[in-house]
């Protein structure tokens, strides 16, 4: 299996403009190829199937055991020319002094060749003190080659070019002109999601034809290693889901899941259902339970709001027992209303005898351990917002026990009401198979 790696110095030094570009070049060249993204972020594969057209996977070593990350990357690259893994943060950003959930223990579990990104801005000979530094951080480390970010010129680039490559013996793959039109925009939980960037394809089109002319494509091809990832025993549980029809909401305000939840659903036989929360009018009609995932509810609240007939549909039919899963957006969206942070209120579905009360500050963010019943997962949080209970005596429970052990932090969330589950945490179902069964089993129990 060919693939590489591509790592950042730093946020914001250019991983995701390297990796659209990479990848829009390839692709006009031919390669067919597999996106993945290190870590727990929804937004970066989103732009990955915006270029290549297909579904990119999320592989995270924090929550991902080794077997299971093998196994997720032998199953979606078997059939591939190429892989092309975005990395996350800076290279050896991750938890703890081991830097769990890093692109370097990516790159190492799947000892896959490395590509850095440097940010060049406001440097010269410098630029290689960096790349020595991060080649030579780690002993197993497998930079084997680098992209320069903001380079003024093919001059420029060719002086720095000589300087890494003598000092560092690391390949120069080329470089990114500093060009304001490759800009990405953002709001308050990163990007903003590729459906909803203007001119869009103009973007790719622009950054793949600039890289056709600052890019070494043989030269980077010559990089990724051709490598058999061994086999491994990882086993999917044994549960027919082939009764269960869930509705998955899915549009521009959902649309935050990992593909592989869904993938594993199917693969046990359930049937999955879309439907979009803002556009229709009632669930689809096959639907016996719903699965929410994130988003950003708190930005099209308004659209959400004015759907009456779904808002009052959904209530109905888990207050009459149809069973339901939500994580972070989900949650907000089952909630009586979202509060913005200008006061501005929108009716939700109500569900939960509780408001969310949207905040200029991130209430929670990171990886954490989750405890629901007796079965514990590895989960990600990361939310502005806060639950605010309508009254003393509400008509749920909080069934989570969170933990981030090296902070020696506890708190609950967990919201369940009848046999609606929803929490803030997003969870990856191959992180803990035991706890995938649980929720599963919460479907099965209750289906009308």
């Amino acid at each position: 299996m060919k693939g590489f790696i591509i790592a950042g110095t730093n946020s914001g030094c250019g991983k995701t403009t390297a990796t659209i570009g990479l990848m829009a070049l390839l692709k006009s060249l031919n390669y067919n190829i597999t996106p993945f993204k290190t870590g727990p972020d929804y937004i970066d594969p989103l732009f990955h199937s915006k270029v290549l057209g297909v579904p990119s996977y999320n592989l995270d070593s924090f929550m991902l055991s080794e077997s299971a990350i093998k196994h997720l990357y032998r199953k979606h690259a078997a059939n591939a020319d190429l892989s092309i893994i975005e990395g996350v943060m800076g290279m050896y950003d991750g938890m703890g002094h081991e830097s769990r959930g890093s692109t370097y223990e990516l790159s190492r579990i799947l000892d896959i060749p490395v590509i850095l990104v440097v940010n060049c801005k406001g440097l010269y000979q410098s630029v290689a003190a960096i790349i020595k530094g991060f080649a030579n951080y780690k002993e197993d480390t497998k930079v084997r080659g680098v992209i320069l970010n903001h380079v003024s010129s093919k001059d420029h680039f060719k002086f720095l070019q000589s300087i890494i490559e003598k000092e560092c013996g690391i390949k120069c793959i080329g470089y990114i002109p500093t060009n304001k039109d490759f800009a990405l925009e953002s709001r308050h939980l990163g990007l903003i999601q590729a459906e909803e960037v203007d001119e869009l394809d103009h973007k790719i089109e622009l950054i793949k034809e600039t890289f056709n002319q600052t890019i070494d494509f043989r030269r980077l091809m010559s990089i990724a290693d051709n490598k058999e990832i061994s086999e491994d025993s990882f086993e999917l549980p044994k549960l027919d889901l082939s009764d269960i029809h869930i509705g998955v909401a899915y549009d521009k305000a959902f649309r935050f899941y990992y593909k592989d939840n869904l993938e594993i659903l199917k693969e046990l036989g359930a049937n999955l259902h879309y439907f979009s929360p803002i556009e229709d009018t009632q669930l689809p009609e096959e639907c016996n339970c719903l699965y929410l995932g994130g988003g950003y509810p708190e930005v099209f609240a308004n659209e959400l709001s004015q759907n009456k007939s779904l808002l009052k549909e959904i209530k109905e039919k888990i207050d009459n027992g149809m069973p339901a899963y939500a994580e972070c957006g989900g949650l907000m969206y089952l909630t009586e209303k979202i509060i913005t942070q200008d006061q501005d209120e929108y009716e939700m579905t109500g569900v939960f005898e509780a408001s969310v009360q949207m905040t200029k500050r991130l209430q929670r963010f990171g990886y954490a351990i989750a405890q629901y019943e007796d079965e514990s997962t590895p989960c990600h949080e990361f939310h502005r917002s806060q639950i605010i209970p309508n009254q003393t005596d509400v008509n749920y429970e909080l069934k989570y026990q969170l933990k981030k052990t090296e902070k020696e932090l506890e708190w609950q969330c967990g919201l369940q009401y009848k046999n609606c589950l929803g929490a803030y945490a997003h969870v990856h179902f191959y992180a803990d198979l035991k706890f995938f069964e649980k929720i599963t089993e919460l479907w099965k129990r209750a289906i009308i």
